[in-house]
């Protein structure tokens, strides 16, 4: 006989999963409360109030906005995985300010750029609100919208220990242009 809880302990995540590298980050005061959709950790996010004046933030929606990285830490039951993780709307998430040539973090959320086959220290990389992922591009061949993004990133190493990277390929940033 079938349980919806059964069902939920036997389902895997597959939301994006981080590590923030830096020493010390700057964050919003107070987080923000999530809107409009559910949004993974370490993907981008933009800024705003709600009618009560209270901070909100929903994904990055174009690449000309300012950014700001999702960072919310989680509290793991039950053995969940996590890439079982995610924001939820009405939740309040924990927003890292991004710092110019500091902010570092790994996240699963990216893919390659046409023509990437490896990733290599010294591509770039930007967030494309469209696929909720960071493109990583060849520098001598950057995706169109690189250089239109408010925030641009450059790669400063690709994981390769699976225990550390929580099960999943990772990319470390570090954050070139705020």
């Amino acid at each position: 006989m079938a349980s919806r809880i059964l069902k939920a302990l036997q389902e895997k995540g597959t939301h994006a999963v981080g590590n923030l590298n830096s020493l010390k980050v700057k964050t919003v005061a107070n987080g923000a409360l999530i809107e409009g959709a559910d949004v993974d950790n370490f993907t981008l996010v933009e800024l705003g109030f709600n009618a009560d004046g209270e901070r909100t933030a929903k994904q990055l929606s174009a690449i000309d906005k300012k950014a700001y990285l999702i960072a919310s830490p989680e509290t793991r039951y039950l053995g969940e995985e996590m890439a079982d993780f995610y924001n939820a709307v009405g939740d309040r998430a924990r927003i890292v300010i991004l710092e110019e040539n500091y902010t570092r973090f790994d996240t699963s959320a990216f893919s390659l750029n046409d023509g990437v086959t490896e990733i290599k220290n010294g591509f770039v990389a930007h967030f494309d609100p469209a696929s909720k992922k960071f493109i990583i591009s060849d520098p001598a061949s950057a995706h169109a919208d690189y250089a239109g993004s408010s925030a641009q990133f450059l790669v400063v190493s690709n994981e390769d220990d699976i225990q550390y990277t929580l099960g999943v390929p990772m990319v470390r940033l570090e954050v070139a242009k705020a």
